[in-house]
């Protein structure tokens, strides 16, 4: 048995950090300002489920000046989320194969509940979600690739993986996996090797 692994960010759907710190701006009044080492900290804790979306938009609101709600937050991201189109469409072609697919990553729960709002079912025919708010770490600890491998009962060279991030490439490599970095010089490439280690016509 083989598994196809899909980080989401920057494969799945794509997204622009510079268009929350203009939500944020126009919110509150305030000029743009950069993530801050402690902004950076909380998205962390929030992606690892250390603390609840409640808990981060509670964050934000206290060092930003905002009056949001879980909600309001869950509404930001339904609007700065687009589909990446190549990388939806390697998904969608694995599904149709019969590959069983799956997704690993760094993600909220805010993240997935904006993802459905736009496009309800968008995550059908996946076998599981592998998140990192659920499973306690984020990529690029050996962790949670370690996570990912024991529940499927699978080694790492029978998983494929892509990610848009290169450490999260190398940490992936380092425990098996065939990883591939997944960035628009490499799609023609990744699609290539796809379709080679499924054993499969070219995927689009």
């Amino acid at each position: 048995m083989k598994y196809f692994l899909f980080d989401i960010g920057h494969v799945l759907v794509d997204f622009k950090t510079e268009d929350f710190l203009n939500e944020v701006a126009k919110e509150t009044g305030r000029p743009v300002a950069p993530l801050s080492e402690h902004d950076l900290i909380k998205i962390s804790e929030v992606e690892k489920g250390q603390i609840s979306d409640a808990g981060f938009v509670e964050y934000l609101n206290e060092s930003k000046g905002l009056s949001w709600t879980v909600a309001d937050l869950t509404a930001t991201w339904t609007r700065m989320f687009s589909i990446n189109e190549t990388g939806r469409g390697l998904f969608l072609d694995a599904i149709k194969a019969d590959v069983p697919v799956y997704t690993l990553s760094n993600i909220a729960q805010h993240h997935i509940d904006a993802i459905e709002s736009n496009w309800g079912g968008f995550f059908d025919g996946a076998v599981e979600l592998f998140l990192s708010y659920q499973i306690g770490t984020r990529k690029p600890d050996p962790l949670i690739y370690r996570y990912a491998l024991e529940e499927l009962g699978a080694k790492g060279e029978q998983c494929f993986f892509v990610d848009d991030r290169p450490e999260n490439i190398d940490a992936a490599r380092e425990a098996g996996i065939h990883a591939h970095q997944f960035i628009p010089e490499n799609h023609a490439a990744i699609q290539s090797a796809a379709a080679a280690f499924f054993e499969l016509p070219e995927m689009s």
